[in-house]
């Protein structure tokens, strides 16, 4: 996949973006970029050993043009046992390519790996970051690109992906949210809980796996996860409050129209109000107790369409 034969134009990136949009051609120029480097990256291997998750994912393969733009590269590890930072380098020396009007560059800055991307319409100044995490636990789904205009001018067909089920997904902004504001989970959040078909998903996997994931987030578990940096407990009505101030107003750089961030915890109290719907088990494991950890390694061996039931957890 050489991406030689696409029909892009300036006037065709341009319109990538939303009309009326005050996002600028670098937000468009990477999110088309990636679309190359993703296709590249499956045609070489690399999505035998990796599953996609994170930001990019939900754009990419569930929402479309009708989610928030993405700069991260997020995988999640097949193997439990496997050295991730190594894994990441493979990774980011397949993406020192040239594809079709794009040119991809990584670099190492202090252990975490970014792609830089210069391009016939223009060399955006942000870059993205790639990070490989420790395996999912539910088996990964696969899905297909959601179909966007732009897409009929590569001159190739975009290959279905495996990825983190949606589930999983939300469950691990739920987590981060408990020991951060980070306003793009907030607004990732929102826009699952409102949009059809995707607001059918499981909120009961959602919380369940919520809560085993803060569990982990604050002791770790096995080889492969490790404890969070400032974790804390869940505590649904602390999560559901409003807080003081968000971390990333970012978002205005990556979403159209630009979020009002008082409306989106508004909207993300209204839309997870269910968290509070703890059950027994769930309620001990929100505490965050280490004595919990048996219970919390079984609970995780049971989940429904788990992968970990033989991977060593202690």
């Amino acid at each position: 996949m050489t991406g030689d034969g696409h029909k892009l134009t300036p006037g065709y990136v341009a319109r990538h973006l939303p009309p009326g949009s005050r996002l600028g051609m670098d937000i468009a120029i990477l999110d088309i970029a990636q679309d190359f480097l993703l296709a590249h990256l499956w045609s070489r291997g690399v999505f035998d050993v990796a599953s996609f998750k994170g930001g990019t994912a939900l754009r990419k393969l569930f929402a479309g043009s009708g989610g928030r733009f993405s700069t991260d590269l997020d995988f999640a590890a097949v193997e439990p046992d496997v050295d991730r930072q190594a894994l990441a380098g493979l990774i980011a020396a397949e993406a020192e390519v040239s594809l079709g009007p794009f040119r991809f560059r990584s670099r190492d800055v202090r252990g975490r790996w970014r792609v830089q991307v210069s391009s016939d319409f223009g060399d955006p100044s942000a870059s993205m970051k790639l990070d490989v995490g420790p395996p999912a636990w539910l088996d990964p789904d696969v899905r297909a690109f959601v179909e966007t205009p732009i897409q009929s001018r590569y001159g190739f067909a975009l290959p279905s992906l495996p990825v983190m089920r949606l589930e999983e997904i939300l469950a691990e902004k739920v987590a981060r949210l408990a020991r951060s504001s980070t306003a793009r989970d907030a607004s990732d959040l929102v826009w699952a809980a409102t949009t059809s078909p995707h607001s059918r998903f499981a909120r009961d996997t959602v919380r369940r796996l919520a809560v085993l994931k803060v569990w982990v987030d604050n002791h770790g578990l096995g080889p492969a996860w490790e404890r969070a940096l400032a974790p804390r407990r869940l505590d649904p009505d602390e999560w559901l409050a409003p807080r003081g101030e968000w971390g990333d107003e970012e978002i205005g750089l990556l979403a159209h129209p630009q979020p009002s961030l008082h409306e989106l915890q508004r909207e993300l109290a209204q839309c997870y109000h269910w968290l509070r719907e703890l059950d027994g088990a769930e309620a001990r494991w929100a505490a965050a107790k280490a004595a919990d950890r048996g219970e919390v390694i079984a609970a995780i061996r049971a989940l429904a369409l788990g992968a970990l039931g033989d991977a060593h957890l202690w």
